[in-house]
């Protein structure tokens, strides 16, 4: 009966209040005690994230981007360990502070918006030598999800360049097989923050490196079909869960 008790308990202070968990209202007392002031946000990385974080850091805390695969007890805990930290900052910017740092926010997505808001070219190819050719750059998204924040970009020679924000880049050597594009796996990364994609693939087996994970082909002028001949690499590496789609 003990057992029962103690393991309902736990439960529920974990799923309600997010206790036992990295983020709750007791590690944020516990933080700002340590002078490690933060706001947590779940979700994919935003394209404006370095102009969000200037802004946060000009107040004297950062924004930490905890991703998109967490269980509930996470983001209930989440909620209490931000109430704690905007408690924090009002206590020292005054009530109402956070309303107005929203405000800002709001301001840098709206410009956000409207920068992407403006006609951009679309490029067309007759075949896949064009996309790979010295002189050409183009730059992929996800058909199905326009505000998915993977892209992929041909820009270098023999080097495909996937973006997951301004600041995370990731490199795949990759060859040109008659009609097709085989893109091969490596853990080249440029990145100014570990992002739990980053965390994701420094710790994929290295068993993969150097082994073909996507292929593409032309499904028309404009449109990348892919393959992804690797599943067992898919089902553990964050990044191509991200990454899987049949259309670019």
């Amino acid at each position: 009966m003990t057992i029962l008790l103690f393991g309902g308990l736990y439960i529920g202070l974990r799923f309600a209040f997010g206790l036992f968990t990295p983020y709750n209202f007791w590690s944020a007392g516990q933080d700002i005690k340590n002078g490690k002031i933060q706001i947590v946000e779940i979700g994919e990385m935003p394209l404006n994230f370095e102009q969000k974080q200037k802004l946060a850091n000009s107040y004297g805390f950062n924004f930490y981007l905890f991703g998109c695969n967490v269980t509930t007890d996470i983001i209930n805990g989440t909620e209490y360990y931000n109430e704690e930290m905007v408690d924090h900052l009002e206590s020292k910017f005054g009530a109402g502070w956070w309303i107005k740092f929203r405000n800002q926010i709001d301001s840098i997505d709206k410009a956000e918006t409207e920068q992407t808001e403006t006609p951009t070219k679309r490029l067309s190819f007759k075949n896949i030598s064009e996309i790979v050719a010295d002189n050409s750059y183009s730059t992929w998204v996800k058909l199905q999800d326009s505000s998915a924040s993977l892209a992929l970009h041909f820009q270098y020679k023999d080097t495909l360049a996937v973006s997951y924000s301004p600041e995370c880049w990731l490199m795949f050597p990759y060859k040109l097989d008659e009609n097709k594009i085989v893109v091969y796996w490596d853990n080249n990364i440029d990145t100014k923050y570990n992002f739990d994609i980053v965390k994701a693939i420094k710790h994929t087996d290295k068993k993969f490196l150097g082994q073909p994970f996507m292929i593409l082909e032309l499904e028309n002028d404009t449109t990348f079909k892919a393959t992804y001949p690797m599943k067992e690499l898919i089902r553990k590496n964050l990044m191509l869960q991200m990454m899987e789609t049949d259309l670019w």
